[in-house]
């Protein structure tokens, strides 16, 4: 693993939290037949599974019940949502600075001269 961008890594956690959050409550009043449909609630209740996922495959929710499982199943999850966005990001910056200096004769060069 290369270093590690907080920043970005920071804002993705607070965000993507912030959107599970929202996403959670509205998927708590659907199944307590509370949630009064729009499409902008139906988008979010879409995306509850998504964000439910990791820690359903492991069985978090199993073994830790009430707001504290919740909130710590939410805080897993977007954590390891944001750990892979921020790698997503490195890699495509990644990707960038060899593209350019791949496609830049000038940078070649001035490594051909610097090399010699």
């Amino acid at each position: 693993m290369k270093n590690i961008n907080l920043h970005t890594y920071i804002t993705t956690f607070v965000l993507l939290f912030v959107l599970a959050t929202i996403c959670s409550l509205i998927g708590y009043a659907y199944d307590q037949e509370t949630l009064v449909f729009t499409p902008t609630t139906e988008f979010l209740l879409k995306l509850y599974p998504v964000f439910k996922f990791p820690t359903e495959v492991v069985g978090y929710s199993m073994v830790a019940k009430g707001i504290y499982g919740l909130i710590g199943g939410l805080v897993l999850s977007v954590s390891l949502y944001s750990f892979v966005f921020e790698r997503f990001v490195f890699c495509l910056k990644s990707l960038k600075r060899v593209l350019v200096y791949n496609n830049n004769p000038k940078l070649r060069r001035e490594k051909r001269i610097l090399e010699c």
